[in-house]
């Protein structure tokens, strides 16, 4: 029979128990509450969420409006006064050519200003769409290799503590095999080591993996602090000279030749500013008194009498932006390909490598784990060749992840180019 005070001090355990698997539970609730953030979802919900490419949207708006308005002639000007007012008495109706006047004036731009002035502004709207296009590029893009940031420290961390956890049972395991002489004191303090260097290295890694949570939220604000979901199979991208050859569809270089054509129209608008603007002005006399009314009709004329100082120099440099547009749209080509055909490097050196390390490396290294420990059980070995087995299969599982990662980073940045 059991003791009434064992009864007791099990009845007093129960309650905790019970509270400690509700939390359990709760936790386990809060946290299925929250599903992994999958790599795509990652690019979709910083295109959604990035306010700088609603800003461009609004931006865009804005130039289309103005574009309608910049065509429009400018608003015509109501003229309202007394004309012939005698000074001495200021009296309205003693001089016969005081009058009231009522009129209307309106200027004329003269040559195509008013539509090439719409043109530039249109011009500007589709070079601010095809620009947006990129941007929006550009940022699924960065939020995919957050994502990918994230998910390596993450996997990385998991990796290191499982190995800290399988150190730390051995260094249990080694301080009785070093009491019943099984192990040396040598072989205890190396796995000893081996434990404090993996604690060492999950520390590093947990504020890795803080430091990419951080610049996944960035992009995505707080649903950047979902977990990763696992990495999902990278399909191969379409070959190098294929992408090369569609690089001038690219939003990049689209958005540039929309901006030279810009220039071309502002090179155009300063041609026309040698055609001078025309003003109408009308007017209308009322004298009263019996006295007829007057009517007045006067057409002005601008007079660019000294080109070369002002319509020339204009001109010259519109032509000068033209031809420094058409030197940058030539750079960003250059840069694009060089781009392209880095990314394309680093994809295929990183695919390489991990079909190696997949298929070769890391078995080789689990093969080894298992040699020595053979050698070490039969007395053909000590144990620190088993902690240097182990070790680089570690090394060898985390090479592995990094390469799985390089291997995606670079086809995420050939996707920027399809």
């Amino acid at each position: 029979m059991s003791c009434p005070k064992c009864q007791g001090r099990s009845r007093h355990r129960w309650p905790v128990f019970l509270l400690i698997i509700a939390g359990v539970v709760l936790a386990t609730a809060v946290f299925a509450a929250e599903p992994a953030l999958t790599l795509d979802e990652a690019g979709r919900l910083a295109q959604e969420r990035q306010p700088q490419l609603a800003a461009q949207a609004a931006g865009i708006a804005a130039l289309r409006e103005e574009a309608v308005a910049a065509a429009q002639l400018p608003d015509p000007k109501l003229v309202l006064g007394v004309e012939g007012v005698p000074v001495d008495s200021f009296s309205l109706t003693r001089q016969e050519m005081t009058q009231t006047v009522v009129g209307l004036s309106q200027m004329i731009p003269g040559g195509a200003k008013l539509a090439l002035a719409g043109r530039r502004l249109e011009h500007q709207a589709s070079r601010g769409a095809i620009a947006l296009e990129a941007d929006r590029r550009r940022v699924e893009r960065e939020a995919r290799l957050a994502w990918l940031d994230v998910y390596a420290a993450d996997a990385a961390f998991n990796l290191a503590k499982a190995i800290e956890t399988e150190f730390d049972r051995q260094a249990e395991w080694s301080q009785v095999a070093y009491k019943t002489g099984q192990m040396a004191q040598d072989e205890t303090l190396a796995l000893r080591a081996m434990l404090e260097g993996s604690r060492n290295r999950a520390a590093d890694l947990a504020g890795r993996r803080t430091r990419a949570q951080a610049g996944l939220e960035r992009w995505l604000g707080e649903a950047g602090r979902r977990p990763p979901a696992a990495l999902p199979p990278m399909a191969a991208p379409a070959p190098l000279a294929d992408l090369a050859a569609r690089l001038n569809e690219h939003p990049e270089v689209r958005a540039l030749m929309a901006g030279l054509e810009s220039g071309r129209v502002d090179s155009e608008m300063a041609r026309q500013a040698y055609k001078p603007d025309w003003s109408v002005d009308f007017a209308y006399g009322i004298r009263g008194e019996g006295r007829p009314d007057t009517v007045k009709l006067m057409v002005g004329v601008d007079l660019p009498l000294f080109p070369e100082k002002r319509q020339d120099r204009r001109l010259a440099a519109r032509l000068a932006e033209v031809q420094q547009m058409e030197a940058m749209l030539e750079d960003r080509r250059r840069m694009l390909a060089a781009d392209l055909t880095a990314a394309w490097a680093d994809w295929q050196s990183a695919d390489t490598r991990l079909q190696r390390q997949q298929h070769d490396i890391l078995p080789l290294a689990t093969q080894r784990i298992d040699s020595t420990l053979t050698a070490y059980k039969t007395g053909r070995a000590g144990y620190d060749r088993v902690l240097e087995a182990r070790r680089a299969e570690l090394e060898a599982r985390l090479e592995q992840l990094d390469l799985e990662v390089a291997r995606a980073k670079a086809a995420v940045a050939l996707q920027y180019y399809e």
